[in-house]
């Protein structure tokens, strides 16, 4: 804004001089219209600033609001966590981007349409990429929440840190209306406008920095977690020896039929893990024990189902299932009694 109106200052001199020198030359040639001139240049200016204006608002307008991908839902914990980590590194960063933007925009206590506008896109660029992370750990909740018990509250912290940077985009963004609106009615700024943008624009950059460090090795933690849960599971001793082949056969399906139960909402809860572990114990056990070459071999398959869905594998462990049960071969039909 500042370079456009300057830029025509210059014009305008530049259009002054010469029609003096044309005067000077000539008596008799006409007189140039110099204040239609100036005007002509002024409503030019304005038409340029306009147009720059109408061109930020369709860009900040066109920016996408991302959503999550479908391919959350066939994530490992694992996986889904480094997303989210990920995501929280892009709040932090583009917050951080806007509270520079909005702080050197007041550096000289005033601001132009053209530096409001600018802002506008450092804002709606945080504000999405908040979004996006909350919408994720959202998504993380729903799956792998009841699992996640130790790190959950660094999860919960992580949750309200990006809350935090939420309400200063949205200061700032207050702020910016607020500014807009006493541009357009040829207002001067006052300094509690610019006041209250800067310290909106300080308090982005606090939580930006807080929420930076609380999230540094969360994934880490997560990891250690799932490795523990994972051997526990697996470190469960069988409770119930099957007697003959048949009945070993039908410890596997038994364990199969519990898995795809506590699966078909795509999720797994502790007290679920804990009885998928031990199905999973009595199964590969009786396997190893009574099921003869042919099914011995499939313990180390049910040990690996066990383990992936304490690991929070669960898009793996549905597809391991289908396997297990074509190679269990027929259901045992079961004795009746007497």
């Amino acid at each position: 804004m500042k370079r456009l109106f300057t830029f025509t200052l210059i014009a305008i001199w530049a259009i002054a001089a010469l029609a003096a020198c044309s005067r000077t030359k000539s008596a008799a040639s006409p007189t140039p219209d110099v204040q239609a001139t100036i005007n002509a240049a002024l409503a030019a200016t304005s038409t340029a600033q306009a147009t720059i204006d109408a061109s930020v608002k369709a860009t900040v307008a066109a920016m996408p609001t991302p959503t999550v991908p479908a391919s959350v839902s066939t994530m490992s914990e694992e996986e889904l966590a480094a997303l989210i980590d990920q995501a929280v590194v892009e709040a932090v960063s583009t917050t951080q981007q806007c509270s520079t933007a909005t702080t050197q925009a007041t550096a000289d206590d005033t601001l132009t349409q053209e530096e409001v506008d600018s802002v506008q896109v450092y804002v709606v660029d945080a504000e999405q990429a908040i979004a996006y992370a909350e919408a994720l750990l959202t998504a993380y909740y729903g799956t792998y929440g009841e699992l996640a018990a130790e790190t959950l509250a660094i999860l919960q912290a992580i949750e309200q840190d990006l809350a935090a940077l939420a309400e200063t985009t949205a200061a700032i963004n207050a702020g910016l209306q607020e500014i807009e609106q006493l541009l357009a009615q040829g207002m001067a700024l006052t300094e509690d406008s610019i006041a209250k943008l800067e310290t909106a624009a300080q308090n982005a950059g606090a939580k930006a920095a807080q929420l930076q460090t609380q999230s540094q090795g969360w994934v880490k933690s997560l990891q250690a977690e799932v490795n523990t849960r994972a051997a526990n599971a697996l470190a469960v001793q069988p409770n119930q020896l099957a007697a003959d082949r048949q009945s070993a056969l039908q410890s596997a399906f038994e364990y199969l039929d519990a898995s795809r139960k506590v699966m078909a909402d795509n999720k797994i809860s502790p007290g679920e893990l804990a009885e998928i572990a031990q199905l999973g114990a009595n199964a590969a056990a009786n396997l190893n024990a009574q099921g003869g070459p042919q099914l011995q071999k499939l313990s180390g398959s049910i040990n690996q189902l066990t383990d992936q869905m304490a690991r929070g594998q669960l898009a793996r462990a549905q597809a391991g299932l289908g396997n297990l049960e074509a190679a269990l071969g027929a259901r045992p039909s079961r004795p009746t009694r007497p």
